[in-house]
C-alpha cells in the first residue's frame, strides 16, 4: 500500500513531549477551532428538531476525534496559526494513504443538509461524513485527517485537563521533524538529535523565503550544525 508524508504542526514543547512519549493527542471535536465542524444547515423552524441534530452530533463527538495534516509545511500561516508563531515543530508521519482523508473546500456558504433516518449508525455516518468538508477561507490549510476512535486512545489528565492520546505504531510512523524558522535550535540541538535518532527521523532546519512568502530548507544551519541529518 502506498505511504505518504503528513504534517502536524504544535508547538515546541508539545511536539518534543509527544516525541518522547511516542504519542500524539486528538483533536477532540467540540474543542476544534472551526465551529462549524460537523455542524449541518439548521435553519428550521421546529426548535426540536435542530435539538435532534445538536445532540446527535455530541454523542458523535464523545465518540470520535481527528488527527489533522497537512501535505506541506512550507505555509507560513501554518506556522503561525498552529506552531506557536514559527517556533514550533511540523512533524511529519508517514501514513497509510487509505487511513487518510482530503479535507474539500466549498465555496458555498451554506452549509450541508440533509435528513436525520431512524437509524442510529446511518446518522452518525451523516454527521462524520462532514468532516470531509470545510469553507473555503481554511484551503491555506491544505488538511487531511484520519478519525480516530476516542477509546483507542490513551487518556490522560495534565493540569486538570483531560487529553486522549494516540500512541505511534505502524500506521503512524514519525520520519520528519521539521524545526520552524524561529525554533531554538542551539539550546535543543542534543535533545533533538536525540530524539530524531530514537525514532530514525530526518531532522529538516527551516528559514524564510529569499524572495517569496515561503519556508524553505535551510541549507547553512543544515551544514553547521551537522549533527542535524
Amino acid at each position: 500500500m502506498n505511504r505518504q508524508i503528513y504534517y502536524h504542526f504544535l508547538s515546541s514543547k508539545h511536539a518534543i513531549d509527544d516525541l518522547e512519549n511516542k504519542w500524539i493527542n486528538i483533536s477532540l471535536i467540540e474543542e476544534l477551532n472551526d465551529p462549524f465542524e460537523l455542524l449541518p444547515y439548521l435553519r428550521y423552524k421546529e426548535v426540536e428538531k435542530r435539538k435532534l441534530y445538536h445532540n446527535i452530533r455530541r454523542e458523535v463527538s464523545k465518540n470520535y476525534g481527528l488527527l489533522c495534516f497537512s501535505r506541506t509545511w512550507n505555509e507560513p500561516l501554518l506556522w503561525g496559526h498552529y506552531a506557536d508563531k514559527h517556533k514550533g515543530i511540523a512533524i511529519g508521519f508517514e501514513v497509510l494513504e487509505d487511513e487518510v482523508f482530503e479535507v474539500k473546500y466549498s465555496p458555498e456558504p451554506k452549509r450541508t443538509k440533509f435528513e436525520l433516518t431512524e437509524n442510529q449508525k446511518e446518522n452518525e455516518k451523516l454527521f462524520l461524513d462532514l468532516a470531509k468538508t470545510k469553507y473555503e477561507k481554511w484551503s491555506y490549510e491544505e488538511e487531511h485527517r484520519i478519525l480516530v476512535k476516542i477509546k483507542d486512545c490513551k487518556p490522560v489528565c495534565i493540569g486538570g485537563r483531560k487529553y486522549s492520546f494516540l500512541k505511534f505504531r505502524g500506521r503512524l510512523q514519525v520520519k520528519e521533524i521539521v524545526l520552524g524558522c524561529k525554533f531554538d535550535y542551539k539550546q535543543e540541538q542534543s535533545r533533538m538529535s536525540i530524539l530524531a535518532e530514537k525514532l530514525n527521523a530526518k531532522i529538516v532546519l527551516t528559514r524564510e523565503g529569499w524572495e517569496d512568502y515561503k519556508i524553505h530548507q535551510c541549507g547553512t544551519k543544515t551544514k553547521k550544525f551537522g549533527i542535524f541529518q
